[in-house]
């Protein structure tokens, strides 16, 4: 329950965040390239923190983690209410990234050791977080009309106040250290693992797509003539398809790792393409950011769940702080490099645009990947 009501505020806050940073960088007068690193700047902390949170977890119990986070989450966007120059938001950027990471990270792995089921608790964290950042754009979208940088204000509330149920959680044991290789046994051999190589793909995809929604996607639909109450909805509607691809991915995973690659990161990546290079029609755009959702929806829930049943039970924090790292690390190069083409061609729809026919790729190479096998076993589903 405490996880629980800490994850709906905590997302709720990012919801907010996610809409105010961009729109507040470009209207204090920051080039819109700009957006695309400031963006970048959060997933370099974050990846560099979910890196070492390995090694961390089997010294400090998964809570601290949490409680850490909902600290320095209230620390950056306070800075950012205070200032919103280029210094204010490379430090908040930098902050958010390691209260995101050590969240989100902490947060899963604390529901995952409290369940007999990855699939199970992960689905259930991931419907009340869709729910926060359901709640997060709308929020934004009020409050951003009368003040940017109120939102910020907002979210630094919501912050603090996911301290409290964090303060509560059940103090589980770090993890047991991890023994030394031999020859090539133990230590990181389940980093080969088909599961956990899928898994990953899955969750980088769901990172490159999260940073374009975070980043340009508010920018391009706001330049489209759309005003900030409206696309604080259409990030509701996304996250809403992302809560339903959450919803529906048991379903989807009984068919199979590779197929629920195929479909998750194919709709992600094209959705997300049509939207960001035709935004002037809101309803073509809100079918897009729907499709778009519901794919992340299914490849963030699968892919932890993926990975968590690929490895032992004392390996589960290792690797979902492995994903969580390839899922920053895409969070940053999907802006960074957005922020690069925008700097080449003439609009930044189309920059967008390209970044997320990118994205889409690994669905055509699974898929002719698996077209190509002659003769080989069917693919077993997730158990």
């Amino acid at each position: 329950m405490f996880t629980q009501l800490g994850n709906i505020t905590f997302s709720t806050a990012q919801g907010v965040i996610g809409i105010v940073v961009p729109l507040l960088a470009v209207h204090a007068g920051h080039p819109i390239g700009v957006v695309g690193i400031i963006v970048a700047i959060s997933a370099v902390s974050q990846t560099v923190a979910r890196v070492g949170m390995g090694a961390l977890m089997s010294r400090f119990p998964t809570k601290y983690f949490i409680v850490v986070a909902t600290i320095l989450s209230v620390i950056s966007c306070t800075v950012l209410w205070f200032s919103a120059a280029l210094w204010a938001f490379v430090v908040q950027q930098l902050l958010q990234g390691v209260a995101r990471a050590y969240f989100w990270t902490g947060a899963q792995t604390h529901v995952v050791r409290g369940s007999d089921s990855a699939v199970a608790a992960l689905s259930r964290f991931n419907v009340v977080q869709g729910v926060g950042q359901l709640i997060g754009p709308v929020l934004a979208g009020v409050v951003g009309g009368w003040s940017l940088p109120g939102g910020m204000l907002i979210a630094a509330g919501l912050s603090g106040f996911a301290l409290l149920p964090a303060l509560a959680l059940a103090r589980f044991e770090p993890f047991a250290a991890k023994p030394r290789a031999k020859d090539g046994d133990g230590d990181g051999r389940w980093t080969s693992s088909p599961g956990v190589r899928t898994a990953a793909s899955m969750t980088a995809v769901a990172g490159a797509w999260r940073g374009v929604l975070n980043s340009y996607l508010p920018v391009i639909l706001t330049a489209a003539g759309h005003s900030i109450p409206v696309v604080g909805v259409l990030v509701t509607l996304t996250n809403l398809a992302s809560l339903g691809g959450t919803a529906v991915a048991g379903r989807v995973q009984a068919k199979g790792p590779r197929v629920a690659n195929m479909i998750g990161t194919a709709s992600a990546g094209l959705g997300m393409a049509v939207a960001v290079l035709f935004p002037g029609p809101i309803m073509l755009v809100g079918v897009a950011l729907a499709v778009a959702g519901a794919g992340a929806g299914v490849l963030q829930t699968i892919g932890l769940a993926l990975a968590a049943d690929s490895v032992g039970p004392d390996d589960r924090g290792r690797v979902i702080a492995v994903m969580g790292a390839f899922r920053s690390t895409c969070l940053l190069v999907s802006p960074l490099g957005t922020a690069g083409l925008v700097m080449l061609l003439p609009s930044a729809s189309i920059a967008a645009g390209i970044t997320s026919l990118v994205i889409s790729t690994p669905a055509f190479v699974s898929l002719f990947s698996r077209k190509g096998r002659q003769g080989g076993a069917a693919e077993k589903p997730m158990s």
